[in-house]
């Protein structure tokens, strides 16, 4: 009998972390001012030098509008060590004085292969392989080998934001685990025709919005993190409410806070954060 809860295959690229800041009052002597700007032309030249750093991924800022933040810091690098100093190298500068935490938000950018795992169980089954068995576990590590080498997976897993798209959405999100509405109990070719039939959507915003998801199961609160970039706001809230009536959303997901803002452009972080 063919395994039917079988989580998806799924391919893991650069790690990610959402830091959200409120900004005290500026200081109202003159020398606390002018100490106050040099922290931040300081702390604008370390995000200038972390912007665009190659395969090492890359740092923005964003004013985030609404909510109880005032900015947004979104982290992209190759490790989870690389994200540790991150914080460290933050936590340290002079101008940390000067941002007050209020949120973060860990998680690895995951491409999920559901119609992979669909094909690979027809070839186990074809050829007498079960599920979890070493046999099975070859044939996994062979195509999560060739699918990673594709472009497409590696422009899903190592993203970078469109120079057209400065706005930005991120919310968390889970799938329901109750009675009736039970995602994790649903055989995984329902669960694959579900997310097939939710991409789908996706795609008809492909060029008006760029989606990053990212999976945060034993990194955070959530099991998954959106991150969504546009030239245009509104077309966050086209594609949220055209997703909402995809089954798989309406049945079976929850979401978290939600967080919209403009990217700050490198040239102008000083003067942003400045008095």
């Amino acid at each position: 009998m063919e395994r039917t809860n079988l989580a998806p295959l799924t391919l893991e690229g650069h790690f990610l972390l959402h830091q959200l800041f409120r900004v005290p009052p500026s200081p109202e002597e003159e020398g606390e001012r002018v100490a106050h700007r040099k922290r931040t032309e300081a702390l604008a030249e370390l995000l200038k030098s972390w912007a665009d750093l190659g395969d090492d991924g890359w740092s923005g800022l964003y004013r985030v509008v609404g909510g109880s933040a005032d900015y947004m810091l979104v982290h992209f690098r190759p490790t989870l060590e690389a994200l540790g100093e991150v914080e460290v190298d933050l936590r340290r500068h002079p101008a940390s004085q000067d941002l007050v935490p209020v949120g973060d938000y860990v998680s690895v950018v995951e491409l999920s292969l559901y119609h992979v795992t669909v094909l690979l169980l027809d070839e186990a089954r074809e050829q007498g392989v079960e599920p979890g068995s070493g046999e099975w576990e070859e044939m996994v590590r062979e195509r999560l080998a060739a699918e990673r080498k594709g472009r497409y997976a590696q422009e899903r897993l190592r993203p970078v934001q469109p120079d057209d798209m400065p706005h930005i959405c991120f919310y968390p999100m889970d799938k329901r685990r109750q009675p009736g509405e039970n995602w994790y109990m649903l055989p995984v070719r329902e669960r694959a025709a579900l997310m097939q039939e939710h991409g789908t959507t996706g795609r008809r915003y492909a060029g008006r919005v760029s989606q990053v998801i990212s999976a945060s199961v034993g990194f955070d609160d959530w099991e998954w993190g959106v991150t969504l970039f546009a030239a245009d706001p509104i077309e966050f809230k086209a594609l949220i409410t055209e997703m909402r009536y995809d089954e798989v959303s309406a049945l079976y997901a929850e979401f978290g806070s939600f967080w919209v803002g403009h990217r700050v452009p490198t040239e102008r972080i000083a003067d942003e954060l400045g008095p």
